[in-house]
């Protein structure tokens, strides 16, 4: 509304101005009137002239009150372009600052996620970290635990020193009642036990064992739990989870640790082993050359075969019966067969221990039968 009115105004100037110019040039002409001394013509002219600039200073004027703005790109034209300009510069400078802070934006979060992934990898080394010290801190424990049984085990060793230098004296002199790693007794636990129950097995065990050694003329100090054995404090705990742990029946060895020698204890460890065929049928378990032009008869090279089918058999983790402490059995008929058959051998043959069915480690013993291989 404001520019119609002012166009308006503009127009009503204009024509007024336009009037007044055409009505004294008029005059002009008709009263042949001169202006600064010209001629007619020359004043009609200069009259024009004079009423077209009065309508552009008029209009220029109405602009001027009427608009700020005119006014503005009038006078001020030189300094909104010299403000423009600068502002441009701004713009360039303000637009590369923007572009460098995008940059350094780009960088931060690039700096962020790998700080972040070093972050998460130390978490991951934290807890890896601390799971590891968890496990030292148990193994610390279980360390602990073994050192203060050795220290038991020391001290029971030095109150004892005097009978320890006495069988260490009867073992010299080859007074023995156990030999290292020999075999005391056997037992066999099946699966499906309860803890109690497999404790209670392993406590009627371990007192076998120490019935065996006594009549060993192994012996112990009064004060101690058994008569002739000693037990190292936990390994009844240690063989009571080992065998709720396996998955079927199991073989229960007490075995001596070191050499022995009447009148001292028997120091016991104890064995596990999973019951599982151990000798398929046909399994040679010890063989030997015989010739008879040596000297030596067959049923001598028969007995230290069996001794060698023994110590097989017990490697392999075979049960012994405390009746009659042997892991394996040749029948008497065929170790007679075999010394009837020597007396009509005059040339060397090898002479085999063979299984004779299926065994497996609870199955004591392993019953075994004679082959000769000419």
């Amino acid at each position: 509304m404001y520019g119609f009115t002012l166009i308006l105004t503009l127009v009503i100037v204009g024509g007024v101005i336009a009037y007044i110019g055409d009505r004294l040039g008029m005059h002009v002409g008709r009263k042949k009137l001169t202006l600064f001394g010209l001629r007619p013509k020359h004043t009609s002219i200069v009259v024009t002239i004079v009423t077209g600039i009065l309508i552009s200073a008029a209009s220029i004027g109405v602009l001027s009150i009427g608009s700020s703005d005119v006014r503005t790109a009038l006078f001020n034209m030189k300094a909104i372009q010299d403000e423009l300009r600068g502002i441009q510069r701004d713009y360039v400078v303000m637009k590369g600052q923007r572009d460098a802070a995008q940059v350094e934006l780009e960088q931060v979060e690039a700096s962020y996620q790998e700080i972040t992934a070093l972050l998460l990898e130390a978490e991951s080394t934290v807890d890896a970290l601390q799971r590891q010290a968890v496990v030292l801190t148990e193994e610390v424990e279980e360390l602990e635990a073994r050192t203060e049984q050795l220290r038991s085990s020391y001290a029971l060793l030095e109150e004892n020193y005097d009978l320890v230098a006495t069988a260490w004296g009867q073992i010299r002199a080859g007074n023995i009642a156990f030999n290292a790693s020999e075999v005391i007794l056997t037992t066999v636990i099946r699966k499906g036990l309860g803890r109690e129950e497999v404790r209670a097995h392993l406590e009627r065990f371990m007192e076998e064992v120490d019935d065996v050694a006594y009549l060993r003329s192994a012996r112990a100090p009064e004060s101690d739990t058994y008569r002739a054995i000693f037990l190292q404090p936990g390994v009844l705990d240690m063989a009571v989870e080992s065998v709720l742990l396996s998955p079927g029946d199991v073989i229960v060895r007490a075995v001596s640790e070191g050499n022995s020698i009447p009148g001292v204890p028997v120091l016991v460890y104890l064995e596990n082993f999973r019951d599982q065929m151990v000798f398929s049928q046909g399994t040679v378990l010890a063989s030997s050359r015989w010739d008879p032009r040596e000297g030596m008869e067959i049923d001598r090279v028969i007995l230290l075969m069996l001794n060698e089918a023994h110590s097989n058999a017990i490697n392999a983790g075979m049960a012994i019966s405390r009746e009659r402490g042997d892991a394996v059995l040749l029948p008497g008929d065929s170790f007679r067969d075999a010394i009837f058959a020597s007396r009509d051998i005059e040339e060397s043959v090898e002479v085999r221990l063979v299984v004779a069915e299926d065994t497996w480690r609870s199955e004591t013993p392993v019953e075994l039968y004679l082959e000769l291989v000419f």
